[in-house]
């Protein structure tokens, strides 16, 4: 559910970004374990962001892989339609790979 908190310094996290100040966010603490990558939170996050353009820092493609899911989100493009966009990548992958695989 959605709820608000206020990053404070602590041990280990000292001055914090956006310290005092009030944030919001989803408390993922009790959700489900998925077995897959659950992209509605980083969509939700991104479409409720009132400064957008401060979003994505300049790491999240490096950690994405590429740009192409920054650039879907920022698009609107749904979490089904991006998920069939990689299901299609793997395949292609999958068969190129084939005939390297020994066993």
């Amino acid at each position: 559910s959605n709820y608000f908190f206020i990053p404070e310094s602590k041990s280990g996290a000292k001055f914090p970004k956006h310290e005092n100040q009030k944030c919001y966010g989803q408390d993922l603490r009790h959700s489900p374990r998925l077995n897959k990558l659950d992209l509605s939170f980083l969509i939700n996050a991104y479409n409720d962001c009132p400064n957008k353009e401060f979003f994505f820092n300049d790491f999240f493609d490096k950690l994405a892989g590429s740009n192409v899911l920054r650039l879907s989100i920022i698009e609107g493009i749904k979490e089904d339609v991006i998920r069939e966009e990689w299901k299609l990548k793997l395949d292609i992958f999958k068969e190129k790979r084939e005939k390297y695989l020994l066993y």
